[in-house]
């Protein structure tokens, strides 16, 4: 019997591991579908551009399937949790804005050096605080008149 996978272990699969920057992409990949209304497919002209280089690329390559090879995902690195989606043929631009607080909370939440086993622990609970966290506190999303085009 084959057991299709969740779209959130394709995403760990394809990451390597689960991690806190996997989990912020899959979140944004997910409410960005949801607020477009729209699923993508390989040969779908979603473009998204990233203001930063994270792990969270890697949830848009496999959620929205925007890679960096038919260059439908674009890194403009401000290092800023920002991530812009446009669908060809509209005329508007969805912005997520990762929430800065939620930002300083994952960044601060440890104290100093950990043990492996402390690490892991810490890192699932930054990942659970992401993906529970209510959307209005987890980031903002922002329509905005414009297009991306391929870099």
């Amino acid at each position: 019997m084959c057991v299709e996978k969740t779209p959130w272990e394709q995403v760990t699969d394809f990451h390597g591991h689960t991690c806190p920057g996997i989990a912020i992409g899959y979140r944004v990949a997910v409410l960005a579908q949801k607020e477009m209304g729209i699923r993508p497919t390989s040969d779908s002209e979603l473009l998204i551009k990233a203001e930063s280089r994270s792990c969270a690329l890697d949830a848009f390559q496999i959620i929205n399937k925007a890679t960096i090879g038919r260059k439908a995902l674009m890194i403009e690195d401000t290092h800023q949790p920002i991530y812009w989606f446009h669908f060809a043929g509209t005329q508007e631009l969805l912005k997520i804005s990762v929430n800065s607080a939620l930002m300083k909370r994952l960044d601060s939440s440890h104290p100093g050096p950990l043990s492996p086993r402390e690490k892991q622990n810490r890192n699932l609970e930054m990942i659970q605080l992401i993906l529970t966290t209510d959307e209005e506190d987890f980031c903002s999303l922002e329509r905005v008149p414009g297009v991306l085009t391929k870099g």
